[in-house]
């Protein structure tokens, strides 16, 4: 976390955001196909990405519960601020909100200068809480992960399979990643499930090659 008093590092850590966050570049095609001539590169890459995401998940997991140690014993950082007109004060959670709130509101400065003094020393016992108990090195890790999960999945679908395990791998990505729970019954999920189970039979796949489980 940074000492900042202008800034501060609270991520929200969802597959959602990522997805439609920064760009990351895809592994080549061609390292791709260099895992082995005799395989579908498609399941070498799938193999590697469930691994990671069920990694991802335990990671994920680890920085949840320490944040939620935090909100719990420090309280997310912000202070209420008394509006005029407002029966009650309005929470503000960045030092930017502070100031639109009193904006154009004369004989404020001072008010202002202490809720900015109060926010600054809350975020920095929210900053020290953490740094103890290594939330900063998991979050890290966190999202170095997401790059590389990241990366992996745009490869998965730049790369033409090879078999229909590569196809079923693919679908299995899919359900993955975009059914809420595995035995969800609103539409595309039970025909895609039924699908996959199709591409597993025709293609006389073994038990748990290419699955949605972890």
């Amino acid at each position: 976390m940074a000492d900042s008093d202008d800034t501060t590092t609270l991520p929200a850590l969802s597959r959602r955001a990522l997805l439609g966050g920064a760009t990351v570049l895809p592994i080549g095609a061609a390292d791709a196909r260099r895992r082995g001539a005799n395989s579908d590169p498609v399941l070498d890459l799938f193999q590697e990405w469930r691994a990671l995401d069920a990694e991802l998940d335990a990671w994920q997991d680890d920085w949840q519960q320490k944040e939620g140690v935090l909100l719990r014993t420090i309280g997310m950082p912000r202070v209420l601020v008394p509006v005029p007109g407002k029966a009650e004060p309005v929470s503000a959670c960045e030092p930017a909100e502070i100031d639109e709130l009193l904006e154009d509101l004369p004989g404020t400065e001072e008010l202002r200068q202490g809720l900015h003094r109060e926010f600054a020393a809350h975020r920095r016992r929210w900053e020290i809480a953490a740094a103890a108990i290594g939330l900063g090195p998991v979050e890290e890790r966190v999202n170095l992960a997401w790059d590389r999960w990241e990366a992996l999945t745009e490869t998965v679908w730049q790369v033409p399979a090879g078999s229909l395990a590569g196809v079923a791998a693919k679908l299995a990505m899919v359900l993955t990643m975009g059914q809420p729970r595995c035995d969800d019954e609103e539409f595309p999920w039970p025909p895609l499930r039924s699908l996959l189970a199709d591409l597993q039979r025709l293609g006389k796949l073994p038990d748990g090659m290419v699955s949605t489980s972890r």
